[in-house]
């Protein structure tokens, strides 16, 4: 798989999933992160197949709780942090299949559980990355595949 083939799908999984299921026109944020200050909302999922791999997904808070609110369909004031999280996993778990659907779609591949991942990962220089900006904050996605 060629990393460009890669980097185009998660893209266009990015605009798909956030115009389509969430109804966000995404902005261009190419090298784009959450900034230092803020501690984003961050899911992690892995997933098995040809080959393996996981996606990261972090949201500045702002955003996070937005998307939350209007996925819930709730006012935003009365949203816990666990619904903000449980969205951004669900959000993960949608970027990470269209994405995969898209490079490798002979290919059969389980998803693992999205999980809320604490702390900042060290970055990973062979990880795919594609970020958004949603208006109100950042959103930035990493996927990695594993060399089988």
């Amino acid at each position: 798989m060629v990393d460009g083939e890669a980097r185009a799908a998660l893209a266009a999984a990015l605009e798909s999933v956030l115009e389509r299921m969430f109804f966000i026109d995404t902005g261009s944020a190419a090298g784009s992160e959450v900034p230092d200050g803020e501690v984003p909302v961050r899911a992690r999922l892995t997933f098995e197949g040809d080959p393996p791999g996981w996606l990261t997904l972090e949201v500045s808070p702002p955003a996070a709780r937005s998307i939350a609110a209007d996925f819930l369909a709730v006012d935003e004031a009365s949203l816990s942090a666990g619904q903000v999280e449980e969205v951004v996993c669900e959000l993960a778990n949608m970027i990470c299949g269209a994405a995969l659907s898209r490079l490798e779609s002979d290919s059969n591949f389980r998803l693992g559980a999205p999980g809320v991942l604490e702390g900042r990962p060290a970055p990973d220089a062979a990880a795919i990355v594609g970020s958004a900006d949603l208006g109100n904050g950042i959103l930035m996605a990493r996927l990695k595949f594993q060399a089988t």
